[in-house]
């Protein structure tokens, strides 16, 4: 993600709802209702420390991880476990020139190693983005690795962007696989990926894939929920459960084409975020509280299909986690270095320092309404439910796997955005009854 981006590189528009049907979720009407289901025996996906973070964009308005307490604090309270950052000398080929952020228009005031040392001071793994160029590539590794392990770079940044392409997939390909081999050359067990394209672009990907599966150790893309086109919150929200599905097509081209290794290869979303080109009048729509609610069902949706998130990104101006200039107006405005909504969302998942976070072994769910989203830990029992419809609902949960215990519930609501306590829930019988407030996201903590 930059700054400024071509439109064509998005990809086709997702269809449209069939209907304006889906707009609430039904209240409960009585025991015989369906309920959602928990079952803590089920895994369905292991969840490591760096499969949830955020990127570091070299955006900021002056107020950056590498100088900004506030701006620190905030990012410090998510516990991100990995921090995804493009570096690049500010010189390209001139290796005794300075290392620079590659963001276009990015603040270039502090050098890489600065960046990278305030990444690891948050107790992240740093994930470095490099160009893909062989020879600068191998050299920025080089040299962060020699002051601590680099385990995870990503080669290029959204270079199937543009009409033609910024460089056409069988070059990426030929690039990477140089830039890999070196890599692994020094250390086997870098975890090197690519190719960072601006969307799920399968033919970029088939092509990359079919020259570099032997090489490659992850597949990374970025996946936004809108850019300049418009979509109705309602819309979006279905396409929520989208991100799954496309995270399935990649991981069945993946199995087609690199079956050999494809056990091997990892999936990453290096960016993703609710509206990269919000159009509306001071980004109206990323500072209301839709991209919480939005967020937390997609982060959850992306943990489920077993890949990483990297949120886009820390400061973007309303495409942030906190806000860089100050972003909205009236009611939704959003101070410098305060959280924007989708922090919040984020923070359903993560505590925010406030409750404990989500384990470590995501589980089986399920929900009986499409406008009901819901995830489920193990190893630290948490489930998180969102409901993305105009109404307040009711819902019951069946347990497989807890008979019994008690749940601290803390939600997150248009009128109460930042997360905040709501008393507690009993489980008994292997079951309890939940209140939805309209267009929210619900966290029981059980313990």
């Amino acid at each position: 993600m930059h700054r400024t981006r071509n439109a064509a590189a998005i990809g086709a528009t997702a269809v449209l709802l069939a209907s304006g049907a889906l707009l609430w979720l039904a209240p409960a009407a009585g025991a015989d209702e369906p309920a959602v289901t928990v079952d803590f025996t089920t895994p369905v996906a292991q969840l490591e420390p760096g499969d949830l973070g955020a990127s570091i964009t070299g955006y900021g308005g002056l107020n950056y991880i590498v100088n900004s307490d506030a701006h620190r604090a905030a990012m410090a309270a998510q516990g991100f476990g990995a921090l995804r950052i493009e570096l690049e000398y500010a010189v390209p080929g001139d290796h005794a020139s300075r290392i620079v952020c590659g963001g276009d228009y990015c603040h270039t005031d502090y050098d890489g190693d600065q960046w990278i040392d305030a990444i690891r001071s948050l107790g992240a793994e740093p994930i470095l983005v490099v160009p893909a160029e062989p020879g600068d590539a191998l050299a920025l590794f080089e040299h962060f690795d020699a002051q601590a392990p680099i385990t995870k770079v990503v080669v290029g940044n959204e270079l199937d962007a543009g009409d033609p392409p910024k460089m056409d997939a069988a070059t990426y390909s030929a690039r990477f696989n140089g830039i890999a081999a070196g890599i692994h050359a020094l250390d086997p067990a870098v975890q090197v990926g690519g190719p960072g394209t601006a969307y799920d672009n399968t033919p970029y990907l088939t092509t990359f894939l079919t020259g570099s599966g032997d090489h490659v150790d992850f597949v990374d893309y970025h996946d936004y929920g809108k850019g300049t086109e418009a979509k109705p919150a309602e819309q979006l929200l279905a396409e929520a459960a989208d991100y799954g599905t496309d995270i399935a097509a990649v991981r069945a081209l993946i199995d087609a084409t690199v079956p050999a290794r494809a056990d091997e290869i990892g999936i990453q979303i290096g960016e993703w975020n609710m509206d990269w080109a919000d159009p509306s009048p001071a980004c109206a729509s990323m500072t209301t509280h839709l991209p919480a609610v939005w967020g937390a069902a997609v982060l959850g949706t992306i943990l489920e299909a077993d890949a990483t998130a990297l949120v886009y990104g820390d400061k973007n101006g309303c495409l942030g986690l906190t806000g860089e200039w100050g972003e909205g107006t009236g009611a939704d405005f959003v101070d410098m270095n305060e959280p924007l909504p989708v922090y919040h969302g984020i923070g359903m998942f993560t505590g925010e320092d406030l409750f404990r976070p989500f384990g470590s072994t995501m589980v089986a769910t399920t929900s009986p309404d499409p406008l009901l989203y819901v995830f489920a830990s193990t190893g630290e029992r948490n489930v998180v439910l969102v409901n993305t419809g105009t109404a307040a609902a009711t819902t019951g949960i069946d347990f497989t796997g807890l008979a019994a215990g008690t749940a601290d519930v803390w939600r997150t609501t248009d009128a109460d955005r930042t997360p905040h306590p709501d008393g507690t829930a009993a489980i008994t019988g292997g079951a309890m009854t939940i209140d939805l407030p309209a267009r929210s996201v619900t966290t029981l903590v059980i313990g």
